[in-house]
């Protein structure tokens, strides 16, 4: 008997689902099965069951296959994802496939389930042991070559002679040198003429060695944290250091200029202040007391902490732990209550160290930016504003060419002349076309912009339910790059693209049979769109410019707004419209 499974059903019919979980029953498989039929019911399942494998039909009322397989692939990557539906084109199989899917099954062939998941399984294991072997092979490599290789301090291998045997890039870095010639060197060769001689002999298991060094004529401070080893007859020296180079110039640099930084503080508009680690304050500006309308006498030795906003406390606590934490440096916007009430201060505070290297104090730099806040405060509110009155006005316009759409429809159920009902199907197709582009934009991030691409496939759908297109007889090849467009292009783009797309479905394919090709690049800043088909030719004395048909002037107008060419090949029904994107033009 085989271990149970876990199977995890993605459909909405649960007729479908049974007969699904029957055909496995009959393959001798011993499982559990869960049926779901909406994402967040599927998430879960996916996340919290955690199945064996994933049986998902390719279209549902309010979810889909491809979504289902982009989620598994995020949160259960080795899970097996077989496509189980009614209807699945050849060329979607095999797009799903590149995508990652496992196998797929047509519901009309389930025979061919149990081996297709049985041969899922048998692959998901043989790849999860591979991986398992390969993760343990390398783990114990990794693990050291993580330690050395990508520290961010220097790691050193010396011998007891004190030659570089070995180091990581780190130390290439700090030594400003390559690894051959590194390797033909000794730590003494860099000690400076008057520093005490390297006793490597005398370097004992956990003791700390500040080392200056020259390097290209300049002077380096190295820490060396150091570890001897034995191998054998032999004494390796494996040593982890720190650059301190930079710490010690700030630390002598505040040394020898702290009178100049007191006069500089003392005179200065910003606020300067002095507090230690628990947050008690150590020195205050005149700028500082002036803003909390308090003396220097009652500020020092307080604690600076309890006039923070209580909804700013917690942020200007993680700023504090940041500090004890190269590069010792924070940004900090919060409110203080001062004299005048509460005011939007912006700091930049530093960690000072003493002689040792150890948290001394720390020094920030305050302003006063209470106003650029209110400022700020006033634009963001504006412009959200506006945003939520363009997507309101983008809603309404699409909403408002729907009542269109739809009084159209109504009038035309009241004509018997078939040719009047199809004039008004043109018109509404051409409406909605419209309406779909502000549908987009107020459903989109971007109020200006819409993925072209997107919208043509979407479109394309909707004219294939108008006309009422089986997309197994007729079947649409698109080869879209992802194209955005502003709305003056998009509108009369997707009007071409209708109207095109709208013709071949009336006129081109008799026998309800064929094949659109829809292709739309980019080259050179232009916009390539192709379209051609492979149903009935045009007849032999039919010219673009010369046609009278409403729909081929229509494209006509549309091409010459968009400043663009139209050219037909007639022996492969291609048409060729190129066409620049248009620049706004302010309406005054």
């Amino acid at each position: 008997m085989e271990e149970e499974i876990k199977v995890l059903i993605l459909e909405d019919v649960p007729l479908d689902a049974e007969l699904i979980e029957r055909e496995l029953r009959k393959e001798g498989f011993d499982f559990t099965s869960h049926r779901v039929e909406r994402e967040e019911e599927y998430r879960s399942e996916v996340e919290k069951w955690n199945p064996h494998i994933i049986l998902a039909d390719h279209s549902l009322p309010q979810f889909d296959g491809v979504s289902a397989l982009k989620i598994a692939h995020e949160q259960s990557p080795t899970t097996p994802f077989i496509f189980v539906s009614g209807k699945i084109g050849e060329e979607f199989a095999v797009e799903m496939l590149k995508k990652g899917a496992t196998d797929y099954v047509l519901k009309h062939n389930l025979s061919k389930l149990g081996y297709a998941v049985r041969r899922a399984l048998t692959e998901a294991q043989e790849h999860l042991e591979k991986k398992i072997a390969q993760e343990a092979l390398l783990e114990s490599e990794k693990k050291y070559r993580a330690l050395f290789e990508k520290t961010k301090n220097p790691t050193i291998v010396f011998t007891e002679d004190g030659s570089f045997n070995d180091f990581n890039q780190a130390t290439l870095d700090f030594m400003e040198a390559e690894p051959e010639e590194l390797l033909q060197q000794k730590i003494h060769h860099f000690t400076l003429p008057e520093a005490s001689p390297v006793q490597l002999k005398d370097w004992t298991a956990g003791r700390i060695v500040e080392l200056p060094l020259k390097i290209k004529g300049e002077v380096k401070i190295l820490e060396l944290t150091i570890t001897p080893v034995e191998l054998g007859d032999n004494r390796i020296i494996f040593a982890t250091g720190r650059d301190l180079t930079h710490q010690k110039r700030m630390e002598n640099a505040l040394k020898e200029s702290e009178e100049k930084y007191r006069l500089l503080v003392e005179n200065q508009t910003d606020m300067v202040v002095k507090f230690d680690p628990e947050g008690k304050v150590l020195f205050a500006s005149p700028s500082y007391c002036e803003v909390l309308g308090r003396t220097e006498e009652s500020i020092l030795g307080s604690n600076f902490l309890p006039l923070v906003h209580q909804d700013d406390l917690k942020k200007t606590q993680r700023a504090l732990e940041k500090l004890h934490r190269p590069p010792y440096v924070v940004f900090l916007e919060h409110r203080l209550l001062t004299m005048n009430g509460w005011r939007w201060i912006a700091w930049a505070d530093k960690a000072i160290m003493n002689e040792q290297g150890e948290l001394e104090a720390f020094v920030g730099v305050g302003r006063d930016i209470t106003e650029r806040k209110l400022a700020e405060d006033r634009i963001m509110r504006s412009l959200k504003e506006k945003e939520l009155l363009l997507r309101e006005i983008h809603h309404r316009v699409k909403n408002n060419l729907q009542i269109v759409s739809t009084l159209l429809s109504l009038q035309s159920s009241k004509i018997k002349d078939q040719k009047v009902i199809d004039l008004y199907r043109e018109s509404q197709n051409r409406i909605l076309s419209i309406a779909l582009i502000h549908e987009n934009l107020y459903q989109s991030e971007d109020l200006t912009n819409i993925n072209f691409a997107s919208y043509v496939k979407n479109l394309i759908d909707d004219l294939f339910h108008s006309y009422g297109v089986d997309p197994n007889q007729i079947r649409i090849e698109m080869d879209i790059e992802e194209v955005i467009m502003n709305i003056e292009t998009a509108i009369p783009g997707g009007l071409i693209v209708n109207e095109l797309i709208s013709n071949t479905l009336k006129h081109a394919f008799p026998q309800g049979q064929g094949k659109i090709h829809l292709e739309l690049t980019k080259k050179d800043g232009n916009h390539i769109l192709k379209i051609r088909d492979n149903g009935k030719p045009f007849p032999e004395d039919f010219e673009v410019a010369e046609t009278d048909t409403l729909g081929m002037k229509l494209i006509l107008n549309l091409v010459q707004q968009l400043d663009g060419k139209i050219t037909l090949n007639k022996t492969n029904k291609e048409f060729t419209i190129e066409f620049k994107e248009l620049k706004y033009k302010e309406r005054i």
